[in-house]
């Protein structure tokens, strides 16, 4: 599985129920795809730096998760033809995960601990 990170765009006029509502449906599409959510971060309401479809301002949520990369179809399929995102920004990054010492003990110096 390979690490994304999603920086999503919500239409300012959502309430922050739809935004949760989206959030919930993103989530149930990455664990439908076995994947696993990581993290979901959401910045609130943040001024634009230039308009999108005439709006000034942007409900902003990073979404960061795991996915096979063949599954991932069904996660950008999602934002083809929703109303409520202004922009979204699917991108992979590299993430370290901290190995338990039982898995690569037997690797340390060939020594085995029981």
């Amino acid at each position: 599985m390979r690490a994304y990170e999603s920086l999503i765009i919500f239409d300012p006029s959502c309430s922050n129920d739809d935004v949760e509502q989206e959030i919930n449906k993103l989530t149930e599409i990455v664990t439908n795809e076995k994947g696993k959510v990581i993290e979901v971060n959401r910045w609130g309401k943040k001024k634009l730096s230039f308009r999108i479809n005439k709006k000034n301002m942007g409900n902003f949520v990073a979404f960061q998760f795991f996915l096979l990369p063949e599954k991932i179809g069904a996660f950008k399929e999602y934002f083809k033809f929703n109303d409520m995102v202004l922009r979204n920004n699917l991108m992979r990054v590299e993430i370290e995960i901290e190995i338990p010492y039982d898995s690569y003990e037997d690797e340390i110096e060939g020594e085995k601990h029981e």
